[in-house]
C-alpha cells in the first residue's frame, strides 16, 4: 500500500468532529490560557501588552491543530463557523458575568465613552471572530501536514530496519 493509498484510507475511516468537541475545547484552552497569562502577569510580575489577540489566536490555532492531526481531514465550514460562534457567545456570557459582579453596566460604558464605543466593540468582535474562524482553518492545515511528515518518518524506519534485516 502507498502512502497516498494509505492516507485516502485514514481519511475516509475518520469521523468528523462534532461542535461540541470543537466548542469544548476552545473553551477549556481558553481558560487555560487565561490562567497562566493571569499567572505571568500577577504572579511573575510581566506584562503583557497584546494578551487580548493571544487570548483569541492561541486558542484557535491550538485547536485546530488538535483536530488537524487528530483527523487528517478539514472540518466541515459548519462545524467551524458554529463552534467560533458558541466560543464567541461563551466568552460574551463570561464577560456579562465579569460586569454583573462588579457591577458594571453598558449603559455605564456607553455615558463614560460614549455609543461610538459599542460601535468599535462591535467592529472588534466581528473581526475576531473572522480571524478565528481562519487561524482553526490555519491550524488544521498545520497539524495534517505534520501528522503526514510523523506518519513518513515512521514508514522511513520501518522501510529501513526492514532493509536491514534482509
Amino acid at each position: 500500500m502507498t502512502a497516498s493509498e494509505h492516507t485516502a484510507n485514514i481519511q475516509n475511516n475518520t469521523k468528523e468532529p462534532k461542535l461540541w468537541q470543537v466548542s469544548l475545547a476552545l473553551c477549556l484552552i481558553s481558560v487555560l490560557l487565561g490562567v497562566a497569562i493571569l499567572f505571568i502577569e500577577e504572579i511573575l510580575g510581566v506584562v503583557m501588552p497584546n494578551s487580548g489577540v493571544l487570548s483569541t489566536v492561541i486558542p484557535t490555532m491550538l485547536t485546530g491543530f488538535y483536530f488537524g492531526h487528530k483527523n487528517e481531514v478539514l472540518m466541515v465550514s459548519r462545524t467551524r463557523w458554529l463552534a467560533v460562534m458558541v466560543w464567541t457567545g461563551a466568552s460574551l456570557l463570561y464577560v456579562a458575568g465579569i460586569m454583573r459582579f462588579y457591577e458594571f453596566t453598558l449603559a455605564d460604558l456607553t455615558a463614560e465613552f460614549g455609543s461610538v464605543f459599542l460601535w468599535i466593540g462591535f467592529a472588534f468582535l466581528l473581526i475576531m471572530t473572522v480571524v478565528s474562524y481562519f487561524m482553526i482553518k490555519s491550524g488544521e492545515k498545520m497539524g495534517i501536514k505534520n501528522r503526514v511528515k510523523v506518519r513518513e518518518k515512521q514508514l522511513a524506519k520501518q522501510q529501513a530496519k526492514e532493509k536491514q534485516s534482509v
